[in-house]
């Protein structure tokens, strides 16, 4: 077997993307070298507030980038596997890189391209703008220059042709079933959903869907999630729509499949998301979905024993949810271990790997 020495470059924040880059990383590592790097190896550090924050993203991350580029050429890598980075999307280093590159690209950068809902921040967002868009253009010159472009689903593989105007192949992920799988555990009259508590994850919708449950039926509602600057919206549109609101941050993937485990079903309801991870999470653990059909959630919930699909409609969403049943938990999680492991997403991502290291 050919031994690949491959750099690894990120700058992915906590989340359902670097849980997916750290097995990806674990199961390389069996077969080939990795070394992992990211901006902050080399010493940078994003300043939080404006105007510091975009003249970094502009004059300084750049430099960083062309310095990592510089020294993984140098150390004679056979291909570079690059995730994004959270401040451009596509990150500079692939226009740096004479090494081979396959980038792992989830979706364009939204913000440019689509319409996401905001509350707290509708203002300063708005009003920084401007700045910011120059980003769309660097996104766009870096994705142009990769070897090779992967992404997550059909749904991306699309968009990705129809922005970049470069060809996508598709390197679906997987879930660890050995960790998320059902345990016999109480439950409680409580739905979950998980993600970053922003409203492009729709979590206003499933307030007011649930609103329309009678209250002696009404679920209580828990949101795992991290960042985001909605949380206060949220807090005060539950207590609005008397729903009772438990919000969970900073939690172990343990604790997650826990809570996986207790509550009755997952709903899933976000704007135009290209993949759902948590929505492959929550079936391996056995748990029925109800989840708007948008984006490539139809690529996950392709049949009536895993979940069902609606429109974004607030009283049909509302209905369906009254209408879970606890069946089918095994056949669940034994259809994630069929169609979803990560041995098979890594020995396609391996493929790609070797095609591109030549």
């Amino acid at each position: 077997m050919f031994i690949m020495k491959i750099a690894v470059v990120h700058n992915l924040p906590s989340g359902g993307q670097k849980r997916a880059l750290d097995y990806q990383i674990k199961l390389l590592s069996r077969n080939h070298k990795i070394d992992l790097y990211t901006p902050s190896d080399f010493g940078y550090k994003y300043p939080l507030h404006f105007p510091k924050s975009v003249a970094s993203i502009y004059f300084f991350l750049p430099q960083v980038y062309r310095q990592m580029a510089e020294k993984i050429d140098n150390g004679k890598y056979n291909v570079v596997y690059v995730q994004p980075c959270f401040l451009t999307q596509s990150p500079y280093i692939l226009r740096y890189l004479q090494t081979p590159t396959v980038y792992y690209c989830p979706e364009p950068k939204r913000e440019f391209y689509e319409t996401i809902p905001r509350k707290s921040n509708f203002w300063t967002y708005n009003v920084t703008l401007p700045f910011r868009y120059p980003i769309k253009y660097i996104d766009w010159k870096n994705t142009r220059c990769a070897t090779r472009i992967l992404t997550n689903s059909n749904y991306s593989r699309q968009r990705i042709k129809r922005i970049y105007k470069k060809d996508a192949y598709i390197n679906y992920l997987g879930v660890d079933t050995d960790l998320f799988k059902p345990i016999n555990m109480n439950k409680e009259n409580a739905v979950l959903s998980v993600g970053e508590m922003s409203l492009h994850k729709g979590y206003d919708f499933i307030i007011r869907s649930l609103s329309l449950i009678p209250e002696n039926l009404r679920p209580k509602l828990i949101i795992v999630g991290h960042g985001g600057s909605e949380k206060k919206y949220l807090v005060e549109l539950a207590e609005r729509n008397k729903v009772r609101l438990e919000l969970k941050e900073n939690v172990s993937d343990r604790d997650l499949a826990n809570i996986y485990n207790k509550v009755l079903v997952f709903l899933s309801a976000p704007h135009k998301e290209p993949f759902g991870m948590v929505l492959l999470e929550a079936l391996a653990c056995g748990l029925s979905v109800v989840a708007v059909d948008e984006g490539g959630v139809g690529e996950i919930i392709t049949n009536g024993r895993l979940g069902v699909l609606v429109r974004r409609n607030e009283e049909e969403f509302a209905r369906e949810i009254l209408k879970v049943r606890e069946n089918s938990r095994m056949y669940r999680h034994e259809w994630v271990v069929k169609n979803w492991s990560w041995e098979e997403s890594v020995k396609e991502l391996e493929k790609h790997l070797r095609e591109v290291a030549g």
